[in-house]
């Protein structure tokens, strides 16, 4: 089972080897934008302490169950995505992080322009540093900080109207948790 027809370095494939779960994670992350679609880890298995199994599914995988009455808006689509990596102990001397499951079905279009789309609404690393600065260091609110971001970073507002993300790194330095 291959999923793409490049070369051999961006194939995935049952049996692919990686050797280590940093290098599999890096790759799996890199080929699912190529392929127009974000990834994430679901489950992850331990023995002793030592991971054993991770499962990888699509970012918007799953379903939502709302515990309210009312109409509720979510990006859960029950995506049957799925890639299942493991480190075997037996037969594995090198302990390579080996693909033992793929399911490449989708229930949703994929789109590489959706990937960078949502990939340029992301804060960069310099963006989160000068927010860290500002709330720890000079106590500024979330106000001040958007509109010194606005005119640092000479990008739209719409990146700052994402609120939720703003005050959940802000919150990140505080120390307290918004939900």
């Amino acid at each position: 089972m291959i999923l793409s027809n490049e070369n051999h370095h961006t194939l995935l494939y049952l049996r692919r080897k990686f050797k280590s779960w940093k290098a599999c994670k890096n790759f799996i992350i890199i080929w699912a934008k190529q392929q127009g679609f974000q990834i994430i880890k679901d489950c992850v298995v331990r023995l002793e302490g030592i991971i054993h199994c991770r499962t990888y599914i699509y970012s918007h995988s799953r379903t939502y169950k709302s515990n309210s009455t009312r109409d509720t808006v979510t990006k859960k689509i029950g995506c049957p995505f799925v890639v299942n990596a493991s480190c075997p102990k037996l037969k594995n001397p090198e302990e390579y992080v080996i693909i033992n499951k793929i399911v490449e079905q989708h229930n949703h279009p994929l789109d590489v322009s959706i990937v960078e789309f949502e990939d340029s609404r992301k804060f960069t690393d310099s963006m989160i540093e000068d927010i860290k600065f500002m709330t720890v260091s000079c106590k500024f609110g979330a106000t001040a900080q958007r509109k010194f971001l606005e005119r640092k970073y000479s990008t739209p507002p719409t990146l700052f109207t994402r609120t939720l993300q703003h005050y959940s790194k802000i919150s990140t330095y505080k120390g307290i948790i918004i939900k």
